[in-house]
């Protein structure tokens, strides 16, 4: 087998310009790892944070839920929403939802 020069000389120029290479990118990777684990620990201490205001909010609401336990029982009067309750109240008969009829299995409306 033949050895073609100018596949050796491009053979020993990369055996001499792959060091350089790697001692100017180097530091630069260096410092853009650097970089990215200053964002990763920023991102830990901002998470971090907002489960903290999670937990807190949590706490809170279950203060609130255990205080109005210990009022009452938690329940609207009149009926579960409170809703019809206030309408009865004012003296006017709760309204019907509005909805249309519904349609069996396989029924549809036909056009001609």
């Amino acid at each position: 087998m033949r050895i073609q020069p100018f596949s050796f000389i491009l053979g020993v120029g990369a055996a001499l310009v792959i060091p350089l290479f790697s001692k100017v990118f180097r530091p630069l990777a260096v410092e853009a790892m650097a970089a990215g684990l200053g964002f990763l620990e920023e991102g830990r201490r901002v998470l971090a944070e907002q489960m903290e205001v999670m937990e807190d909010i949590a706490a809170e609401a279950r203060a609130r839920r255990e205080t109005i336990i210990a009022a009452g029982n938690g329940v609207a009067h009149g009926t579960e929403t409170g809703v019809e309750g206030e309408a009865e109240r004012e003296g006017e008969p709760a309204a019907a939802p509005a909805r249309g009829r519904r349609r069996g299995n396989g029924s549809r409306r036909h056009t001609s």
